[in-house]
């Protein structure tokens, strides 16, 4: 039975047996803080409308017995003095006496059950016995509602937050009736599989997933895995690889059974977890096990083998011929050196522990000593365009230099050896935007992004592999962001051109 039916209920029965042919139960409205008519019997529908007690009034009969927890009443509202502010209403309403008694409760709105008289009355000791009890029956009920309202806002509250976490998650959930009917799928795998959320219900979970294999590398092989993975009579997982947006996308599909308390199957779920962060991150580490083998390996069998042959005591080396051999060595070590080095960067920037040490350079010298230092030389096929007014700019000189030299390395390398190179600066918006540029066979747009990544090896062509340990335009990347810019491709229709920004006027883009 509704609060309202209940109430009703209580209404008629105080009525009968007071013999009293109008009640009501007064009880305060939050949301216009004022105590209005509840439930009523016998009163007109304009009084019951119009009624609205301040919570502080100081005459209302029914504020009186909430206060004093007592009941509270009027044997004739034409005598009562402090009825004067409520006699116009309840005249034409044509009754005269009224008798307040307060509903004793502790998680609902104050309220007072409210008999009225058409003639002065005073009530009696019993009546107001009867009346008490029956409001205390109207007190329970409404306490219950109250409790009943709370805990059902509660859950909905919870369900909400509970709604909203499932929606926010980076992982898809799908969650399947017996038949395969979806009964609920996330944001994540209606954008994954391109559908509007409100209409995720009309698919079963297997239509949506087929959507995704469509995007898959192999979509064939996916489907048949798809399929065995929901045949199978036990949870299962499965890796799907997408291409979504011009990158990677990899997901582990993980299916499980929807039991009640009871163990008995509801039906079935597939989580959709984004695992593309691991895959790169086990890429990564089985490019550095087969990068720094092989590089590692020709400069020591280089070193290892001229110092071998300097230490023979059966051959005697002229003094060139031992310079020379010294002289391998030296480059050699450097070379381990310098592959050191990038690893130990690498490995600061990826951990966020890489610090810069600032001073003002002027930019031409910096160019000047990575040209120096950077191998293949390139000589006159490197022009160097930079205005005389460049302000100069606070970096890390050591760092600034690896920059510079590694962007003309790859110029020189990747762009042939026939390839001008040039380098040019612009002073905008504030900061110093750096060029360079090569007349190479260029970087395919969908690559620009990933030419930043470890241990990626761009040829001509557009082909991922070569010489090298790969690591370059990831160190730059790390080296310009440290100093508060930002490293990428510029769109071009012949060669490449990687540009950077550095922040001017010691603004380290914190």
């Amino acid at each position: 039975m509704s609060e309202r039916c209940l109430l009703d209920r209580i209404l008629e029965q105080t009525s009968r047996l007071t013999g009293a042919e109008t009640c009501a139960i007064v009880a305060l409205d939050h949301r216009s803080n004022t105590f209005r008519v509840r439930a009523s019997r016998g009163l007109s529908e304009v009084y019951t409308e119009h009624l609205h007690i301040d919570p502080l009034h100081p005459d209302s009969p029914s504020m009186r017995a909430i206060r004093s927890r007592v009941p509270v009443q009027v044997s004739d509202i034409e005598t009562d003095p402090s009825f004067a502010a409520f006699r116009d209403p309840l005249r034409a309403e044509g009754y005269r006496a009224l008798l307040a008694v307060p509903l004793i409760t502790q998680h609902a709105p104050p309220a007072t059950l409210v008999v009225y008289h058409q003639s002065p009355h005073a009530f009696s000791e019993r009546e107001v016995r009867l009346v008490s009890s029956f409001a205390n029956h109207a007190a329970m009920a409404i306490e219950n509602a109250a409790l009943f309202a709370r805990s059902d806002e509660q859950l909905q509250e919870q369900s909400r937050r509970l709604e909203a976490l499932i929606q926010s998650m980076n992982d898809g959930l799908i969650l399947e009736d017996l038949s395969g009917k979806v009964l609920y799928a996330n944001r994540r795998v209606c954008d994954l599989a391109g559908i509007p959320p409100e209409r995720a219900s009309s698919f079963s979970g297997a239509e949506i997933l087929a959507r995704l294999t469509v995007q898959a590398d192999d979509p064939a092989a996916s489907a048949v895995s798809l399929a065995d993975t929901l045949v199978a009579p036990a949870p299962t997982t499965f890796v799907l690889t997408l291409h979504q947006g011009g990158r990677s996308i990899s997901l582990r599909l993980s299916t499980f059974a929807v039991t009640d308390p009871e163990g008995e199957i509801l039906g079935r779920g597939e989580i959709l977890q984004d695992i593309t962060r691991e895959v790169e991150l086990d890429r990564m580490k089985t490019s550095l096990v087969a990068t720094v083998s092989h590089e590692l390996r020709t400069p020591l069998a280089a070193v290892k083998g001229y110092a071998s042959t300097l230490l023979a005591t059966d051959v005697s080396w002229d003094s060139q011929t031992q310079h020379e051999f010294l002289q391998v060595i030296s480059q050699e070590t450097d070379r381990l050196s310098h592959l050191v080095d990038d690893l130990l960067d690498l490995s600061r920037i990826e951990g966020g522990s890489l610090s810069v040490s600032r001073e003002d350079w002027r930019l031409p010298d910096l160019v000047d000593a990575a040209q120096a230092s950077a191998r293949p030389a390139l000589g006159d096929r490197l022009a160097v365009h930079l205005p005389d007014d460049l302000p100069a700019v606070s970096v890390d000189r050591r760092r600034m230099e690896s920059v510079l030299r590694n962007l003309i390395e790859n110029a020189a390398r990747y762009a042939g050896e026939a390839a001008e190179v040039s380098i040019s600066a612009v002073q905008e918006n504030g900061g110093l935007i750096v060029r360079v540029q090569d007349d190479g066979p260029g970087i395919p747009p969908a690559d620009a992004e990933r030419v930043f990544e470890p241990f990626i090896r761009l040829e001509p062509g557009g082909e991922w592999r070569g010489s090298g340990a790969g690591l370059g335009l990831a160190i730059c990347r790390g080296f310009i962001e440290a100093h508060g810019g930002r490293i990428w491709v510029e769109p071009r229709a012949h060669g490449t051109c990687i540009a950077f920004s550095l922040p001017l006027g010691g603004d380290d883009g914190a």
